[in-house]
């Protein structure tokens, strides 16, 4: 049996995608240490044990119907399995843990070997984190603005003391955001269920990648984790989109929806034709930001949360003050950006859909001409209505 787990429950859109990826990428040197990172569960291989936690009965009760709705029990099973023949040090990593209830978190370590559990949540600069929330939330193919999820955030957090903020989010099925955002409540949380709780700090996005596996491994507490940090490419890393991209994919979204698609039919398209590759997409672009009047508001929480943070004597790594960082300013997309990125994303797009449903009688090299006809035709309307 193991003899101790680190568990790392996110939240999302903290590194979490990134520190999986990398252990992933290092689990065979892990195993000769010693450290265990499951990264098959029934034969599947996952790079997360996100699907774990959802695979526990009761988990998803109350939640709309997504990819993880059906997860078969098994799947926790087979985890716990692992977790208990092994002789060593566990990792187990799921950013869906970071917006789990008490009672939801209390069910997933019931699930756990009887060892000693210690939890690690990488926590990152508020105003950052409530951006790459709206860019996932297009990518997932819903088609609210930026301004509007903002200003929806903002409603979401009353000004009332922490304690009763946290109590009513733990009622409240929907309150996964603030449950997982709220960093104080978050490590609280985890704390009152009598583990010990770290608290990684994550660098700013222009820092090197490496130096939040540094903290992250500095964190765990386990002897054996390779210090180089393993090289992975943007796609693995799940690096962000670009103001330009998401604003076509979600205005996409929205009239496809008004045209009467279903969002499940959206996102039968969804894969790599909604997910560009960021190797072959055109560069430039801007980066989405907010007003100087939501930046106020999420730069104050900021501040609020990273001194209950300190107050709270939890163990933290790295430097509080990178959770303080100056909200990033709205900028304003150049047209011709905007054409390009719409050209790149149409034509990828119709090329995939289109590929695979080629028959004999229209060749490839054909269907890849006309796309990219398509394409350019796309993109010229774009910026001629854009320029406008």
């Amino acid at each position: 049996m193991a003899h101790s787990i680190v568990l790392h429950v996110g939240p999302r859109k903290t590194g979490s995608t990134f520190l999986q990826r990398a252990l992933v990428a290092t689990s065979s040197q892990l195993a000769d240490a010693g450290i265990l990172y499951p990264t098959a569960l029934v034969g599947v291989d996952r790079h997360n044990h996100v699907s774990a936690t959802y695979a526990i009965p009761g988990m998803r009760d109350g939640k709309s119907k997504d990819q993880w709705a059906d997860v078969d029990e098994a799947v926790i099973t087979d985890l716990v399995r692992q977790v208990g023949s092994w002789q060593g040090p566990v990792i187990l990593s799921s950013e869906a843990l970071g917006g789990l209830t008490v009672e939801g978190a209390r069910r997933f370590l019931d699930r756990l070997p009887d060892v000693p559990v210690s939890v690690v949540a990488t926590v990152r600069a508020l105003p950052d984190v409530v951006l790459s929330s709206w860019a996932q939330h297009v990518r997932n193919l819903h088609r609210e603005s930026l301004r509007s999820y903002v200003e929806r955030r903002i409603q979401e957090r009353p000004d009332i003391p922490a304690e009763e903020r946290w109590a009513r989010w733990n009622d409240d099925e929907h309150a996964t955001f603030w449950r997982s955002y709220d960093y104080p409540g978050l490590l609280s949380r985890w704390k009152t269920l009598g583990l010990p709780v770290t608290a990684v700090i994550v660098p700013p996005s222009h820092a090197p990648m490496s130096d939040l596996w540094s903290l992250f491994r500095t964190a765990t507490k386990i002897n054996g984790i390779p210090v180089e940090c393993p090289a992975l490419d943007d796609v693995s890393a799940n690096t962000s989109l670009r103001l330009e991209e998401l604003e076509v994919i979600r205005r996409a979204v929205q009239h496809g929806r008004e045209q009467g698609q279903t969002l499940a039919q959206m996102k039968s398209l969804r894969g790599h034709r909604w997910m560009p590759d960021p190797t072959a997409r055109p560069s430039g672009g801007t980066r989405p930001g907010l007003t100087p009047e939501h930046a106020r508001v999420f730069e104050r929480w900021a501040q609020e949360d990273a001194d209950a943070m300190l107050a709270g004597g939890y163990d933290i790594v790295g430097d509080h003050r990178d959770l303080l960082a100056s909200a990033r300013q709205r900028e304003q997309p150049e047209p011709r950006t905007y054409a390009a990125f719409a050209g790149y994303l149409v034509a990828d797009k119709l090329l995939q859909v289109h590929s695979h449903e080629t028959s004999r009688r229209r060749p490839l090299r054909r269907l890849m001409r006309r796309t990219r006809m398509w394409g350019l035709r796309y993109s010229r309307a774009v910026m001629r209505r854009v320029e406008r």
